[in-house]
C-alpha cells in the first residue's frame, strides 16, 4: 500500500512539472502584453492639468475588488505624473452627485460634469469600471477607463481591455512588472508572485492602461 501511495505521487509530481515545463515554454516565446483598444488624443491641451479621479466601480457594490482598489489606481495614475490628481472618495461623491460610485457605461446623475468642475476647479475626469474579477488563479480583471473633458464632454482618451492571467503574454507582463516595481520587495516578503496576489496584480493592470495615457 505504501508502494503505491509513493507511485501515485511520484506520478502527480511528474505530471505537474511537466505541465509546469510545457507552460514555461509558452511563456518564453510571448512578447508582454500591450493595450491595443486604446482611443487617445495626440496630447493633452497645454491647460489639462487637473484631472479627478472617480472611485473605481464594479456591478457588485461588495466585491472585495472594492476595498483596495481605489488607492491602488490613484497611486499609479499619480505615477504618471502627467497631470496634478484629485481624488474623490465614495463618501464625497455621494454627497455632491447622489452616488458613491458612478459608471461611465451607466447613466450619470444629472449634470454630473458640470457638478465636478464645479466641486474641484478640475479640467478633466477620469472613470474606472471593473469587471470580470476572478481573485483566484488564472486571475482576470477588465478595465473600461475613459478620460473626459468636463467642460465639453469629449472623450481625451478610453482604453477597453481584459487582463487575463491565463494568457501567456499577460504571464509575462506581470512578471515584468514585479521585477521592475516596489511589487517585488513585498513579494519576496510574502514568498508569493503577482499572479497569486489579487492587490498585486491589480497594480500590474492600472500601471499597464495608465501608461497608455496621453502626454501633455
Amino acid at each position: 500500500m505504501r508502494l503505491l501511495f509513493t507511485f501515485i505521487s511520484l506520478l502527480i509530481v511528474l505530471s505537474t512539472s511537466c505541465r509546469k515545463f510545457k507552460e514555461e515554454k509558452v511563456v518564453a516565446r510571448a512578447e508582454p502584453f500591450q493595450p491595443t483598444n486604446v482611443y487617445p488624443v495626440d496630447r493633452l491641451p497645454l491647460h489639462f492639468n487637473r484631472v479627478v479621479l472617480l472611485p473605481c466601480f464594479h456591478p457588485d457594490s461588495a466585491n472585495s475588488l472594492l476595498t483596495f482598489c481605489d488607492q491602488i489606481f490613484l497611486q499609479e495614475l499619480s505615477q504618471e505624473r502627467i497631470f496634478e490628481v484629485i481624488q474623490l472618495s465614495p463618501a464625497e461623491l455621494k454627497v455632491i452627485a447622489g452616488k458613491e460610485r458612478v459608471s461611465s457605461s451607466r447613466n450619470l446623475p444629472s449634470n454630473f460634469l458640470k457638478i465636478i468642475e464645479e466641486y474641484t476647479s478640475a479640467n478633466g475626469v477620469l472613470f474606472v469600471d471593473l469587471d470580470s474579477y476572478k481573485p483566484y488563479r488564472p486571475m482576470s480583471l477588465g478595465v473600461r477607463s475613459k478620460l473626459v473633458d468636463l467642460k465639453t464632454g469629449e472623450f481625451m482618451w478610453a482604453i477597453d481591455e481584459t487582463f487575463d492571467a491565463g494568457h501567456a503574454s499577460i504571464i509575462l507582463g506581470a512578471s515584468e512588472f514585479q521585477e521592475l516595481s516596489q511589487v517585488r520587495a513585498l513579494s519576496e516578503r510574502t514568498n508569493g508572485s503577482i499572479l497569486h496576489s489579487p492587490r498585486n496584480f491589480t497594480k500590474y493592470v492600472a500601471s499597464t492602461i495608465f501608461s497608455t495615457l496621453p502626454k501633455r
